[in-house]
């Protein structure tokens, strides 16, 4: 709840926090002055970097999610690719079948 309230307070849009980390989701002109107001207060942290997050999700069926994340394995093998985004929803079903 600390760092919630200190990352809203340093102009950040909001905060996810799990047991071992919070991810503090600002606009890309909010960052720096978001990082610098937390580092003074808690430390540097672990990584700050600009991710494209999608405004609109598509869900999309096993079949075609499947295809999708393959797709995504195969960009993501490719050394000339940086970096790989979607926009789609699959099913906690499928990937479970794919982990597992």
């Amino acid at each position: 709840m600390r760092c919630s309230r200190a990352a809203i307070e340093a102009g950040a849009d909001d905060v996810v926090s799990g047991p071992d980390l919070h991810e503090v989701i600002t606009s890309v002109e909010s960052l720096r002055d978001a990082q610098k107001a937390l580092e003074a207060k808690f430390g540097e942290p672990r990584k700050a970097s600009i991710v494209w997050r999608p405004q609109n999700t598509v869900a999309v069926d096993d079949e075609s999610g499947e295809k999708v994340l393959k797709l995504i394995d195969a960009l993501e093998d490719n050394d000339d690719v940086q970096n790989v985004y979607a926009n789609v929803e699959v099913s906690d079903s499928l990937m479970a079948k794919l982990q597992g």
